[in-house]
């Protein structure tokens, strides 16, 4: 019995570009804060990254939230992006305090996701 592979999709409904791409951000910021909030509990100095830990933990949710909103078109998607857009630069300015690899691509992560934000909400 062979299962037919359907073609991959980015999404069911038409939600435009900007919006799009901005729920990719959001959802590619989500991962690399989990993974990075996951390397940084492994890192030797971990009492001195406790507040960017918690902060990971926020980015990471409420990048994950903002791309829910936004695809189920909710009527909230900007008002909750916009909140993502600054959870995203706290979590960037609290990664760049470490010099270590995962935290500069997840700080760099971070102020991409949070200039798709400010983008989409520009739309």
């Amino acid at each position: 019995m062979e299962v037919a592979m359907m073609e991959p999709v980015d999404s069911l409904i038409h939600v435009g570009t900007e919006m799009q791409s901005c729920i990719d951000s959001c959802n590619r910021c989500a991962q690399i804060c989990e993974e990075c909030l996951n390397l940084c509990l492994q890192e030797h100095n971990i009492k001195d990254r406790l507040m960017c830990i918690r902060t990971l933990q926020d980015c990471a949710e409420i990048c994950t939230t903002s791309a829910c909103f936004m695809a189920r078109s909710s009527v909230n998607a900007k008002e909750v992006s916009s909140v993502c857009a600054t959870i995203c630069e706290k979590c960037a300015s609290e990664c760049d305090m470490f010099k270590d690899d995962h935290c500069r691509l997840c700080a760099d992560t971070c102020r991409h996701c949070a200039d798709e934000c400010r983008r989409m909400n520009n739309a």
